[in-house]
């Protein structure tokens, strides 16, 4: 009996935290500065050097390339940054795909954060995969 009592009172704390393990750490929003202006100065070079020839200096891509400002928020909003660090990571640049390493993978979404309206914040964002899948893309309105 006493075993089905802290089954229900851990299925009830689960519920309580919105499908999270009660120990699991809330997710994060890009809106609430998950990245360092100094990261995203440096995924700036990143770009310019692995990303604009396809994409284009201003972000605005082609007809046949997304540009990845403003529609890009619509694509990736309210999804953990985990899938995009993933994405750039196995399918870009196109021209050598998985060749971005984990820290210019990172200073890169950081760039793409700030060029789409995200405010910097204290820290860098970090190049650990269990820690992106907990921060969400917040839609913001691009500057």
């Amino acid at each position: 009996m006493n075993a089905r009592l802290a089954l229900l009172g851990a299925m009830l704390a689960l519920v309580a935290a919105g499908g999270r393990a009660a120990t699991e750490s809330p997710a994060a929003g890009t809106a609430q500065g998950v990245y360092s202006a100094a990261q995203a100065d440096a995924g700036a070079q990143v770009y310019a050097g692995r990303c604009a020839v396809c994409h284009g200096a201003d972000l605005s891509g082609t007809w046949e390339i997304p540009a990845l400002r403003g529609r890009f928020v619509g694509n990736w909003g309210r999804t953990p940054l985990a899938k995009l660090y993933d994405y750039l990571g196995h399918a870009m640049p196109q021209f050598a795909p998985g060749t971005l390493e984990p820290p210019d993978n990172v200073a890169v979404i950081a760039f793409l954060l700030r060029e789409n309206g995200a405010p910097a914040g204290g820290r860098p964002l970090p190049a650990d995969r269990a820690a992106l899948e907990r921060i969400v893309l917040d839609p913001v309105t691009p500057h």
